[in-house]
């Protein structure tokens, strides 16, 4: 299967900084790629989503990835959070991500409604795995 499927994606962001949140989880959702182009929803651990978009582009077996997206920090303040990292596929398992994340004080117009507990500036890991779906016949 392609990395670059339209999937579902769960992602564990983990910050550099010892006194943030030990792990927020996030959801990518609606997974469209078109041309290399990544758009869907990210959603938060309570169900609240914003835009998501990005890039997905394959080297063989691999994909180089970038997911954007703007989410609500405990502050209320709007916060673009962007992850670079690659794809890559596991033996009898979904296909992974491996990089990692920075927050920046919101640069994009997009409304978010998605929470999180980092701060612009934060930094850290973050690592997920495209979820099993059932493709359904789109009329």
């Amino acid at each position: 299967m392609s990395i670059c499927a339209d999937k579902d994606w769960t992602m564990d962001l983990v910050a550099d900084d010892p006194n943030k949140p030990d792990k927020e989880n996030f959801t990518f959702k609606n997974i469209r790629v078109v041309n290399g182009i990544l758009t869907g929803r990210a959603y938060d651990a309570k169900g609240n989503y914003s835009d998501l978009r990005g890039s997905c582009v394959t080297f063989g077996p691999v994909a180089q990835m970038t997911f954007v997206f703007t989410a609500l920090n405990d502050k209320s303040e709007y916060v673009d959070i962007v992850l670079l990292g690659g794809g890559f596929p596991v033996p009898d398992e979904q296909p992974r991500f491996t990089g990692r994340f920075e927050v920046f004080k919101r640069a994009s117009a997009a409304k978010a409604v998605a929470g999180t507990g980092f701060d612009e500036g934060d930094t850290g890991t973050g690592t997920g795995m495209q979820a099993m779906m059932t493709r359904r016949n789109r009329t």
